[in-house]
């Protein structure tokens, strides 16, 4: 499953970076995380319900930052799974300025379900991507606007 999309934040890529590195900020904008820590260097360790259609359940795994250029970009990589199937990600996020005090914020990845989740099929898998996606940003817009 391909996820890519845009959005434009009311913050300094400056504000937005530090937002999005600090686990304690970013849980509350991860949908159904119950736990985001750190895991050494450039890990998360994370704790989530979620659930696609009537399937729910609790998944736990890591994401990890790759290459991080603070205030302009980074790679991630997810890993993940629970009772109900796996998830295996990895994309970029690239954070740019417009001179107005706000971001461009590019995402682009790959991700991949397994399990009971993956007899969903494709569209039902990426309405509720983009669905989690949407609500993600909208969050991380709210808490960083200047």
């Amino acid at each position: 499953m391909k996820v890519s999309g845009a959005r434009t934040v009311s913050a300094t890529p400056e504000a937005l970076w530090a937002f999005l590195m600090d686990p304690s900020q970013l849980k509350a904008c991860l949908p159904g995380c119950e736990s985001l820590t750190a895991g050494g260097p450039n890990v998360f360790r994370a704790r989530m319900k979620l659930g696609v259609a009537f399937l729910k359940g609790t998944y736990e795994g890591s994401l990890t930052v790759v290459d991080p250029q603070p205030n302009q970009q980074f790679a991630l990589k997810v890993e993940g799974g629970g009772a109900l199937g796996t998830l295996t990600a990895a994309g970029t996020v690239k954070l740019i300025a417009t001179g107005s005090g706000s971001t461009y914020v590019l995402y682009d990845g790959q991700a991949a379900v397994g399990g009971r989740i993956a007899a969903f099929g494709d569209r039902v898998v990426d309405a509720t991507a983009t669905r989690l996606i949407g609500l993600f940003f909208d969050c991380v817009a709210s808490h960083v606007q200047e």
